[in-house]
């Protein structure tokens, strides 16, 4: 077992956040050039009621069972046509959570850099659903690997300023700019590596790939610099490349 698998054995977000068992795993596995295997996670109350405090919504037992774990696979099987983001994907993402979204066709997912290994999306459903539940589970596990990163390597300076946000239309911190350019950019990448095996597929990266473009595009990246980190920098420099 190598460290990284070491560090996160027996992982859960019932165990982090309140030292309780999961009330219910499920194991979702899918095989091809790297196997990858995720937990489903159903929280006990006490740990449940932590997180929906914050606003999180949690899809019951009966929902997880009957459309969560299928909507899971058919990601993971697109998950697996790129093994190498599977596989940094599959030692990310150790526990998922199904969450409920608040309107058909809205999709919501979370992290929390916090809890380390946990990722919490709803299953879409409708027009590109299983492309949608994919994205959302890569962007999630990206977000959570540059926290991860941040830990030993600081990107961002203390004094960090306040910048626009495309992705929220208001101006953020600087390191939460770095996390949404990062993310995109993976996303991005992915969709470009996607092999176009139907229209749907095609017409999804193409569109989606428009947007990021356009949104990566409104960002001042001049006025970044200043409060990045030497390592920042470099990082900024490499996701403009």
């Amino acid at each position: 077992m190598n460290e990284s698998a070491a560090q996160t054995e027996g992982y859960s977000t019932s165990q982090w956040i309140a030292s309780l068992p999961p009330s219910k795993v499920w194991r979702v596995i899918s095989e091809g050039a790297v196997g990858l295997s995720l937990s489903v996670e159903l929280l006990p109350q006490l740990a449940a009621q932590k997180l929906s405090s914050k606003g999180v919504c949690f899809a019951d037992q009966a929902t997880i069972a009957t459309g969560g774990l299928t909507g899971l696979e058919s990601a993971l099987s697109l998950l697996l046509q790129l093994p190498s983001l599977a596989a940094t994907v599959g030692a990310l993402a150790k526990s998922v959570h199904i969450l409920e979204a608040s309107e058909p066709g809205y999709d919501v997912s979370y992290s929390d850099p916090l809890i380390p290994f946990s990722v919490f999306l709803n299953i879409s459903e409708g027009r590109f659903a299983d492309l949608r539940t994919t994205e959302a589970l890569v962007h999630e596990a990206m977000h959570l690997q540059l926290s991860l990163i941040e830990q030993i390597v600081p990107i961002a300076k203390v004094d960090q300023g306040l910048h626009y946000s495309p992705w929220k239309q208001s101006k953020r911190p600087v390191s939460g700019l770095m996390h949404a350019l990062y993310v995109f950019r993976v996303i991005d990448e992915w969709l470009a590596r996607l092999p176009k095996t139907s229209q749907e597929v095609l017409d999804y990266a193409e569109k989606r790939r428009e947007e990021i473009g356009e949104e990566v595009g409104q960002l001042d990246y001049a006025s970044l610099v200043n409060h990045l980190t030497v390592e920042g920098q470099q990082l900024l420099s490499r996701l403009l490349a």
